[in-house]
């Protein structure tokens, strides 16, 4: 009997990964904060569902987006967390950036768009469990016409896995896919509250209540933990991880 490598293995799981980012990663060290969120899902129509139904019950036409959480929208954007919460086998990780430990120059010759597509590589790999292959969703952004941002980014991954475990990369206009606006609204709060340690931005009252319940959610008092793993039930997971150069 032919035994099965670890590279290939036996039972295999097709999911979906919706990915965004906040932050610029060749903005000014000023623009302290930079993070990756990757959503990984194996069902994404039954979150898209839930939301697509909230915004008829609630008559909301515009898309989901941290930077508008305002006074008259705080309990939607809590309503996108219980979404969230509770849909099953749904696992929302990031990866936060402090820029000014970031030496580009020293890793990656100052080339940024290098540097971007190492470090999507780098969370959408740590993000996958052995057996999962996974089709990316990314909301998209601006990159130079010699950008092989697909091709990078999977032969880093291949190379990291040992594994073609990543089908493709697919980038659409956030409005148009619910999943990829939860992904803004979870790094949102995540990125905000690392600005709001480092004194980046003035607090905003409204945010915060909305950082508050995702927290109180999470059952912890402070999103600024490295290493916060949290998996609740459903096997909904939460994690946050800081870039240790």
């Amino acid at each position: 009997m032919s035994q099965v490598t670890n590279s290939q293995p036996a039972n295999k799981k097709y999911i979906f990964g919706f990915m965004d980012e906040t932050g610029m990663l060749h903005s000014p060290l000023t623009d302290r904060v930079f993070a990756f969120g990757l959503l990984k899902l194996h069902h994404p129509r039954l979150i898209h569902r839930a939301i697509i139904d909230l915004k008829n019950n609630r008559s909301f036409h515009n898309e989901f987006k941290f930077t508008d959480i305002t006074r008259r929208n705080t309990k939607l954007y809590c309503e996108i967390i219980d979404i969230f919460f509770n849909t099953n086998n749904c696992s929302f990780s990031c990866i936060v950036f402090d820029k000014t430990l970031l030496d580009l120059n020293k890793f990656f010759k100052g080339d940024h768009v290098h540097a971007y597509n190492s470090y999507a590589a780098k969370i959408i790999a740590e993000s996958l469990s052995p057996g999962e292959y996974i089709t990316i969703i990314a909301d998209d952004i601006s990159t130079p016409k010699a950008d092989n941002f697909e091709k990078d980014i999977k032969t880093k991954i291949k190379k990291k896995l040992k594994r073609n475990a990543l089908f493709g990369i697919v980038r659409v206009e956030s409005h148009a896919v619910s999943e990829l606006q939860v992904v803004d609204v979870l790094l949102g709060l995540v990125g905000y509250a690392y600005k709001l340690k480092y004194n980046l931005v003035p607090p905003s009252p409204d945010k915060i209540n909305v950082l508050k319940y995702l927290q109180q959610k999470l059952g912890v008092t402070n999103l600024v933990t490295n290493g916060l793993d949290k998996k609740k039930k459903g096997g909904c997971t939460f994690r946050v991880k800081e870039f240790i150069p």
